[in-house]
């Protein structure tokens, strides 16, 4: 499981969504602008570790599309997987027992850990991280 020593939230800086927005002024003339969206993780990946425990899809099935990706990631991470993701690097280069050590990790994968990934990367393909704002 993850140890919960950030001060910060879980964001993931390196790809913002850019939304276009568009504000009226008082004169009546519009203006169209882009804003950066990023993708913010919430507290519930501190809650679950991959490699231990069972996942199941009542589980995981509110957690945002970062927090499966994170969670997911984890269990590489713990094996010692060098992440090519900047984004995922930097954040589990924050974690003190992570040692990125090796390319490919497969091999000392458990049948939990890999029944977990599998589940998980279902769960990806129809999450959003806006669970939040919109609801479910």
């Amino acid at each position: 499981m993850l140890a919960k020593d950030l001060d910060d939230a879980i964001v993931e800086w390196d790809t913002p969504l850019q939304r276009q927005d568009t504000i009226t002024d008082e004169d009546g003339e519009e203006h169209i602008y882009l804003k950066d969206i990023y993708r913010v993780a919430s507290d519930e990946i501190f809650n679950i570790n991959a490699s231990t425990d069972t996942l199941t899809e009542e589980s995981l099935k509110n957690l945002r599309k970062l927090d499966l990706e994170i969670v997911r990631n984890c269990v590489f991470a713990r094996h010692g997987y060098s992440f090519k993701k900047s984004s995922l690097r930097y954040f589990f280069d924050f974690s003190d027992w992570y040692v990125p050590v090796s390319n490919n990790v497969d091999k000392d994968l458990t049948v939990l850990e890999k029944q977990n990934i599998a589940l998980l990367k279902r769960m990806e393909e129809y999450a959003t991280d806006h669970y939040d704002t919109f609801g479910r």
